[in-house]
């Protein structure tokens, strides 16, 4: 199998180095064709780094700033050879084993880049180390959670860490999200194990950490024979700077006791006997530890070594998260060399003794425990779960269309807004017969909604309506205008979106030109559908022509609800970037009304007065008061966006990108075509225009003579387009767990990465 892992292999921290190589080493000994992602995010990197790589002093440019940061670095890197040759030597070694010891692929800096590198594997490993901490990362980003692999990949976490006792609870619901996808889960913490387990029904299991799949004689081939000669011992200190007394009290202790030195991995003079600073590699590390007469550290890993080496030694529990280390003592039979002071170190030494033939027997079990993890996960198939939204409450299984309620034959079921102000099914079970209409019904991972490709579709153009002012007051290319005039004259309805007079965004019906005006432009919120689809069925059995246009989950319910075609039916999606919370809209036009201490009439989302890629928010009020801002700025608009503040199923979404959509129409706005089709671009703005089905193109002739178009592909019109599902961010859980404890303008201020201000703390 070709088989991709992704962890923290470029820290430098010799556990983080050696657990990297420790798994794919022994994948590469089972067989397979193995590689690191070599995804080197600065949060994690910056803290090795010999110098800040940017120069604030140099030009804003970007090319001359990436040439002069870069020269930049290179010269405080030389003077560090200098300054502080221990350290740079250190850092070199370091990145020349990451390099040359480690199978890696190209460098990647951030998730986006991890993305478009569309990488294939058979199989993707997230872990070990502390991939899942929440605290240490600033959040969490998707690429440790596989988020990036192709479709047809296992993906497999193994001895993943959430680095402390417990989820943070603003995290808990990204945790969700991206469990799901994993086939096989595992973690390395009895307390990380009871957490996650929380937020999955998947199983999952405790397993070693990765070293704990080698033996002695496999790390022999890395190791160095230390310069020191004699009887030592050494100190590993897992801190980069903080001082450990409770480890200093325990070194001085024993070094007095034992009549040693001290080698340590500091810099400078730390104890009162030493023999020795160390801070070279990782074969000197572990030569280091082999040759040592005793070991003391506060560090799992360099107590994995001196375990594997068999030395006498002492743990000192981590200050923030002591229980990994317990816990391995306690499960190898040696719950007294966890020691945390000198103070206790007993009088009699000889209890330090260890059993190694007992210890290596554990050591060897907990080894094959999770080898038997790995290739029944390795041999495993990809797990599908298709259970709707009444069988597991998993918000990201509800797309919110209504179509249960609408296909309850009892009425049943109504629609309750949540925390976060979406609305999901709830069943009155005083009522409910028990008839499954509403399982059946549901959408999520049905395909008999969704059409069937046929040869000559998808048909793809740009386009424009001819008519000037149509595409004035359109959010783009203006299709959806002569569209509905077409029906009208068919004497037809129309479903789009709207405000009502609350502002509150709804699917309505409309037969007048003026009626179908109030649907035009874009609405980024998630638009209450009601009982539109009853009214609509309505009118399709009175042999009415009825246009219907909405995003794409909203036609699939609708599909899914008629259960059958309709001659008159004419579907148009729109090409979607999720939909926004209601509550956070309501609450933001609430904010918006009392500083302008007037009733808000219109919301403008993609004004174009400065044109279509200098998009603003055009917002108008009953006393005549207008605010006016950059869409790219904009707290509300920032937040969507920057995919804050979107309902749960949209970063889960089944619809978004492909080639045949649900609809028998795609429009959308035809990002890029200033580069795929650049003699028609235009800065009023342009329509991408998907035919999906021959219904479509019969519709699509009734109107062609109003607009303008240009013959694109599929692969032109979605290279700049939306085609993956967005990603769930630390920031979206942040700012929706404190929506009802912040004021709304400042809690958007605090996401809002174009300003400044904001509250601190979140």
């Amino acid at each position: 199998m070709k088989i991709g892992i992704i962890t923290f292999h470029s820290a430098h921290n010799y556990g983080a180095v050696l657990q990297a190589w420790s798994l794919q080493e022994y994948l590469k000994q089972q067989g397979h064709e193995v590689e690191i992602v070599n995804l080197r995010l600065p949060v994690i990197d910056k803290l090795y780094w010999l110098a800040n790589k940017t120069n604030r002093k140099v030009s804003e440019k970007e090319f001359i700033n990436q040439l002069a940061n870069g020269a930049y670095y290179k010269a405080r890197c030389a003077a560090y050879r200098v300054l502080d040759p221990a350290r740079s030597e250190k850092y070199h070694k370091f990145e020349h084993f990451i390099h040359h010891k480690l199978p890696v692929t190209r460098e990647f800096n951030t998730y986006v880049d991890l993305l478009n590198a569309d990488l294939h594997y058979d199989a993707l490993i997230a872990g070990s180390d502390q991939i899942w901490n929440a605290t240490m990362m600033k959040g969490i980003s998707p690429a440790y959670f596989l988020q990036f692999a192709n479709e047809d990949a296992l993906r497999i976490s193994y001895a993943a860490s959430i680095g402390t006792e417990e989820i943070p609870p603003q995290f808990k619901l990204l945790f969700e999200r991206y469990l799901r996808n994993f086939d096989s889960i595992s973690v390395r913490e009895k307390k990380a194990r009871q957490e996650v387990m929380k937020l999955t029904d998947k199983p999952v299991d405790l397993v070693a950490d990765p070293t704990f799949l080698l033996q002695r004689e496999d790390f022999d081939k890395l190791k160095k024979a230390p310069r020191k000669k004699g009887k030592y011992i050494y100190v590993h200190n897992v801190h980069l700077k903080r001082v450990d007394e409770d480890l200093n009290s325990v070194v001085e202790e024993m070094s007095k006791r034992l009549g040693l030195p001290v080698i340590h991995n500091w810099n400078q003079k730390v104890f009162s006997n030493e023999a020795g600073h160390f801070t070279g590699g990782i074969e000197e590390f572990l030569g280091l530890v082999s040759d040592a007469e005793f070991v003391i550290t506060n560090s799992f890993h360099c107590t994995v070594f001196a375990l594997i080496y068999q030395k006498n030694f002492i743990t000192v529990p981590h200050f923030k998260n002591p229980d990994r280390m317990k816990n391995l003592l306690d499960e190898l039979g040696i719950p007294e060399h966890l020691i945390s002071n000198g103070k206790l170190i007993p009088e009699d030494l000889s209890v330090l003794d260890i059993d190694y033939e007992a210890v290596e027997a554990k050591r060897r079990a907990m080894g094959d425990h999770a080898k038997e993890f790995l290739a029944k996960s390795l041999s495993g198939t990809k797990t599908v779960d298709d259970r709707t939204y009444f069988e597991r409450e998993d918000v990201f299984r509800c797309y919110g269309c209504g179509a249960c309620k609408d296909a309850c034959p009892v009425n049943a079921i109504h629609m309750e807004e949540d925390k976060e102000g979406f609305l999901y099914p709830v069943i009155d079970e005083e009522i409910c017969i028990h008839c499954d209409k509403c399982k059946k019904t549901c959408i999520y991972h049905q395909q008999s909604s969704k059409n069937v490709q046929e040869e000559t579709f998808p048909q793809v153009y740009a386009a424009y309506c001819k008519d000037e002012d149509v595409v004035k007051h359109s959010s783009s290319g203006g299709m959806f205008t002569p569209m509905y005039q077409n029906v009208l004259k068919k004497g037809g309805k129309v479903v789009g979106v709207r405000y009502d007079e609350d502002m509150n965004v709804i699917y309505d019906i409309a037969d007048t030109e003026e009626g179908c005006e109030k649907f035009r432009g874009s609405k980024y919120v998630c638009a209450d559908s009601k009982d539109v689809k009853q009214r609509v069925k309505e009118l399709l059995l009175e042999d009415q022509y009825v246009l219907y246009t909405g995003t794409p989950c909203q036609i699939a319910g609708l599909k899914s609800y008629l259960g059958k075609e309709y001659e008159k039916l004419y579907t148009v999606e729109l090409i979607c970037h999720g939909v926004s919370s209601p509550k956070v809209f309501r609450k933001y036009c609430e904010y918006l009304e009392s500083v302008y201490k007037s009733k808000m009439t219109n919301f403008e989302f993609r004004n174009k007065l400065k044109g279509v890629n200098q998009p603003y928010i055009l917002i108008e009020f009953e006393s005549g008061s207008i605010d006016f801002e950059s869409a790219l700025k904009q707290n509300f608009s920032r937040a969507f966006r920057s995919n804050n503040i979107q309902r749960p199923c949209c970063y889960n979404c089944e619809y978004v990108g492909k080639q045949v959509g649900v609809g028998d129409i795609t429009i959308g706005d035809y990002w890029g075509i200033e580069e795929e089709h650049p003699e028609f671009a235009d800065e009023k703005g342009i329509s991408l225009l998907k035919i999906n089905t021959p219904k479509g193109k019969a519709f699509f002739e009734e109107w062609k003579d109003d607009v303008v178009t240009l013959e694109s592909t599929f692969e032109k019109a979605y290279s700049h387009n939306y085609r993956r599902v967005m990603a769930m961010l630390g920031t979206r859980s942040r700012l929706m767990y404190y929506i009802d404890e912040k004021p709304i303008d400042d809690l958007l201020l605090t996401f809002n990465r174009s300003k400044k201000g904001g509250i601190k703390g979140i």
